[in-house]
Formats: structure tokens, C-alpha cells, sequence
């Protein structure tokens, strides 16, 4: 997997986890609240693993935007 394709399937996991959250919090169903978590917890471990550099292999900063270059060798990202 690329970071373009990590970096919309974590905001896409996040907000969709957010989005469930809330719905199983307001019609007070705990298991859809726990797997509303499980999700959100897995988008951010694939980020982790997969928001890295395709030269260097150095993970980029998740709390902000994507980058358009590398911070750390330079590399023109897509």
C-alpha cells in the first residue's frame, strides 16, 4: 500500500468510526460504540505502518496534512 492510499483510508476509517460512534453512543448500543473504536484504532495502526516515505521509508507526521515533498531526504511526492 502507497501513503495516498494510507492517507485516505485513515481519515476514511477515522470519520467513519467517529460517525458510528456517535450513532451507537445516541441509540445506546455499547457493541456498535466498541466496534466503532476497533476501527479507529485499526485505521491509525495502518497509518502508522503504511504513511512512510516511498525513498526513504521514513513515517511522515499523521496530525498534519499530506505532504508535498519528504521532510527528511527531500523526495517530490505525487
Amino acid at each position: 500500500m502507497n501513503y495516498n492510499k494510507s492517507y485516505l483510508l485513515a481519515h476514511v476509517g477515522l470519520w467513519t468510526g467517529v460517525v458510528i460512534g456517535i450513532l451507537g453512543a445516541l441509540i445506546e448500543i455499547r457493541l456498535i460504540a466498541y466496534m466503532s473504536i476497533i476501527l479507529m484504532l485499526g485505521s491509525l495502526v495502518q497509518t502508522l505502518i503504511f504513511y512512510k516515505c516511498p525513498n526513504c521509508k521514513k513515517p511522515f507526521n499523521i496530525r498534519g496534512k499530506k505532504p508535498k515533498y519528504c521532510p527528511e531526504c527531500g523526495c517530490t511526492l505525487e
